[in-house]
């Protein structure tokens, strides 16, 4: 029997899970501005915000989860607070709690600390089992809580197909792998304008650097470097598409040196200039991000 713990926070409401039973998955559905959660380290929890965008914050990286993503987290302590008025809806409990994803054809398997957008499927789980807190008629906790495991084993089914390329002779094993390079790249997505240290990276993961380069590569077919090269012309092409900020604003932003480097940075990954994108851009309001 699956027991769900609601929680309801209204505007600057505030709630520390450190208080409250380790058994148990808590749902918490917040709505307004100033609401504030703390999770304990090892509970796994996933965090969607239904309107506006969440601020998280664990251990020394803080970073902001957009409307339309979700976020599994379960590495370390969690701090969610919401500056303006937007509502948000999160799922947590101590691991014992979460039962095994039952993913086919494979033993079962728990949850991975990861971001990505928020699946029609998902958000329909996790509305499901926040139903009682929207005062809905909804299915019986136990239905709920499967139907979302069954739409988390689907979103994160990348992952999974993954983990046989992780070190280690055992499932454990190989999950605890995941798990650390799933921390590198958390921290180059929480700012991919950085300049990285892959001695830093490298302490993070609990690797040697050559080790972390080999399994990085070997499990997602990149280094961390090229990841965050990735990322950065992504986020390059959304300020240039989606902002009225000037080149050397976004050059400045984006870690750059001085504007001619992003140019020519620009130019090598797109084959055009930032100038010739932003001019044959829809005419849209765009905005400062």
């Amino acid at each position: 029997m699956i027991d769900l713990i609601p929680h309801r926070l209204r505007q600057f409401g505030q709630l520390d899970l450190h208080r409250q039973p380790a058994q148990g998955l808590h749902v918490v559905l917040a709505q307004g501005r100033g609401s504030h959660l703390v999770v304990p380290a090892q509970w796994m929890s996933l965090c969607w915000p239904i309107r506006g965008s969440l601020c998280l914050q664990s251990g020394d990286l803080e970073w902001r989860l957009a409307a339309g993503h979700c976020q599994a987290w379960g590495d370390g302590v969690l701090r969610c607070r919401s500056a303006q008025p937007l509502g948000w809806l999160v799922v947590t409990g101590a691991r014992p709690a979460w039962p095994e994803l039952a993913l086919p054809h494979r033993e079962g398997a728990p949850l991975l600390p990861w971001q990505a957008r928020v699946s029609r499927m998902l958000a329909h789980g996790l509305i499901a089992l926040a139903a009682p807190l929207r005062e809905r008629p909804g299915a019986a906790p136990e239905e709920a809580c499967a139907m979302l495991l069954e739409h988390i084993a689907h979103w994160q089914s990348d992952l999974h197909d993954r983990l046989p390329r992780c070190a280690g002779r055992t499932q454990p094993l190989r999950h605890q792998a995941m798990t650390r390079l799933l921390r590198v790249r958390h921290a180059i997505h929480c700012d991919p304008g950085q300049r990285l240290d892959l001695e830093v990276l490298a302490r993070l993961a609990n690797y040697s650097p050559c080790h972390l380069l080999r399994l990085h590569r070997r499990v997602f077919g990149e280094t961390p470097f090229e990841l965050a090269s990735r990322l950065r012309d992504q986020r390059a092409l959304e300020l240039i598409r989606e902002t009225d900020l000037s080149i050397l604003d976004i050059s400045l932003r984006l870690g750059f040196e001085n504007q001619s480097a992003f140019c020519r940075a620009f130019k090598a990954s797109f084959g055009t200039t930032a100038t010739d994108i932003r001019r044959h851009a829809p005419a849209r309001t765009r905005r400062a991000a």
